[in-house]
């Protein structure tokens, strides 16, 4: 599938939308630019290239795939599947942006030669949608965490409960004499 145009190409178009549905593998690249990534499907898109005017371009696509990433607990590895909004106006160089135009939401991105290639844009939308953890289906039903002989690993409830437990059950008295440094006292 083609993600990548001559402006001259598409100001052809202008005041029309060219639809885009189809596939593009960015395996490799994705790979290249997170080592995490063990495989990746190809990606999915389905949308729209909108050629507003001579030198405005918006593009807006619904982005799925499917990422073979390490568990976070395991490092067994776990497919995840990404669905992505991915909208973006693309202006031509020297510009002038109308701030009225254009909402505080809206990605705007200058173009620096003569082309719109939306292979890098692509990329960055489904690196920033992975998520932090990943997790196999048998770590979410079971909930244990690895431990070894003088570790364990905590969940975030846990370990939030432990600290609140271990304030809770007496003041520390080490603190006891700046206890009425603050008073609410005027003297």
């Amino acid at each position: 599938m083609k993600i990548k145009w001559a402006l001259n190409e598409l100001k052809k178009f202008k005041e029309e939308s060219i639809t885009l549905s189809g596939q593009v593998d960015l395996t490799e690249a994705l790979k290249n630019r997170n080592q995490l990534i063990l495989d990746a499907a190809p990606l999915t898109m389905d949308g729209l290239l909108t050629v507003e005017s001579a030198d405005e371009f918006l593009v807006d696509l619904n982005l799925e795939i499917r990422l073979v990433l390490p568990s976070s607990r395991s490092l067994e590895p776990v497919e995840v599947d990404l669905r992505i909004p991915f909208s973006e106006t693309y202006l031509t160089s020297g510009t002038v942006i109308d701030p009225e135009k254009y909402g505080e939401q809206e990605i705007i991105v200058e173009l620096d030669s003569e082309t719109l290639d939306l292979h890098k844009p692509l990329e960055d939308a489904v690196l920033t949608a992975i998520p932090t953890q990943v997790f196999t289906p048998e770590e979410l039903k079971s909930g244990e965490m690895p431990s070894g002989s003088d570790w364990k690993v905590v969940s975030e409830d846990a370990y939030g409960e432990g600290v609140r437990e271990r304030l809770s059950e007496k003041e520390d008295p080490r603190f006891a004499a700046l206890k009425g440094l603050f008073s609410e006292e005027d003297e």
